[in-house]
């Protein structure tokens, strides 16, 4: 069998690693034209479910390579006013050594491709597919193409293999907007940095679906291109973030820290200390989209994984954990433990409790009006 995964997001580069530890020829294609990635966030929580499916799918040289690059776990999660009144506290037990509970994006990424290098073509954007025979022909925007056996569509949230497959699934928009950023952990930033944010995820709440979050992200082995940093993330919806989509998105990375700096001018010295502190470079702005309804593909030789069949809100932090079990129900489909008919249809389950509960938390964070 040869398998071939359109995009090296999470969940793909999770297939792949699983597929080649289990002997299956595997092929990767990421439209990036290199392995330094577009922003596209910076702290990853990973929960027990994502943990169980990294032990299943990692051959151990790298999963010991993902538990080095890991951060220190932390044990709180808490909410604040704008003036840093504590409005809510829960902690959690700290795992042992091994244990991975949030990892940085890129470190993260940067370790599950250990091994993959023969495996990775870059530079190869999706453009179609058709089935040839028992198996299916790629097509790719720069002419080429390529024939497997089976097509994993896991190309992300705006999946071009879904949108084939799938034409009448609907990726909503929240209205939600979050503009991410990275404080440098200088001596200086600790010192004013509220203990609570050094220990875990922190919420400082203005209203219903406005604020800023900040989570701690203290290496355990820093990459060599950075160290230890906040991760700082303001949400709010255009309204409350005083421009449209076509402003924000216009808006170079010091622009758009500029704007977070706007929003919190009458917070606590402590937290525009914070804000002030941050690589204004390193900002950039999404857009929350989420799906209501996880839908079946028709049989046939491409399937789905991740957020291109379950895209959802951060506010339930179940993206790349359910996306990292996708890849275990999918590796032990395609080496024969189980079927490719049994992964979807667990799949459809499991995913679509996790975008029921992103939904609901984020209809209580935000005020959403999805249904």
């Amino acid at each position: 069998m040869k398998v071939a995964i359109a995009g090296a997001g999470i969940g793909g580069l999770a297939l792949a690693q699983g597929l080649l530890k289990a002997g299956v020829e595997v092929r990767v294609y990421e439209r990036d034209p290199s392995p330094s990635f577009r922003r596209q966030g910076y702290r990853i929580h990973i929960g027990p479910v994502g943990e169980q499916a990294l032990a299943a799918v990692l051959p151990e040289v790298v999963r010991r390579r993902v538990i080095e690059t890991a951060t220190h776990p932390g044990d709180l999660v808490a909410g604040f006013d704008p003036q840093l009144n504590q409005l809510s506290e829960r902690t959690f037990p700290i795992g042992g050594p091994d244990s991975i509970t949030s990892v940085d994006r890129y470190a993260f990424r940067r370790a599950m491709m250990t091994g993959l290098d023969e495996v990775i073509a870059f530079g190869k954007e999706f453009a179609s597919c058709g089935v040839v025979g028992d198996g299916v022909e790629i097509r790719f925007a720069d002419g080429t193409t390529e024939v497997a056996d089976v097509l994993v569509g896991a190309d992300g949230v705006g999946s071009r293999v879904r949108a084939q497959l799938l034409p009448s699934f609907v990726v909503h928009d929240s209205g939600i907007r979050c503009i991410y950023g990275k404080i440098p952990l200088a001596d200086a930033v600790r010192a004013v940095a509220p203990t609570a944010f050094l220990r875990g995820f922190c919420f400082v709440n203005e209203g219903v679906g406005a604020g800023m979050a900040f989570a701690p992200v203290l290496f355990r082995t820093p990459p060599a291109e950075y160290g230890d940093y906040l991760m700082a993330v303001m949400t709010g919806t255009a309204e409350q973030l005083g421009h449209c989509d076509d402003e924000l998105f216009a808006m170079s990375p010091s622009e758009l820290w500029g704007l977070v700096g706007k929003q919190v001018a009458d917070w606590h010295p402590a937290i525009r200390s914070l804000v002030d502190s941050a690589d204004a470079s390193a900002a950039f702005a999404i857009a929350l989209r989420t799906c209501t309804s996880v839908l079946p593909w028709p049989d046939g030789p491409v399937v789905l994984l991740g957020d291109a069949v379950h895209p959802m809100l951060p506010s339930a932090g179940a993206g790349a954990n359910t996306a990292l079990w996708d890849a275990a129900r999918l590796t032990s489909a395609l080496t024969g433990a189980t079927t490719l008919a049994s992964y979807r249809e667990e799949m459809l389950a499991h995913g679509m409790a996790a975008v029921t509960e992103s939904l609901e938390n984020g209809k209580r964070m935000f005020d959403l009006r999805i249904e």
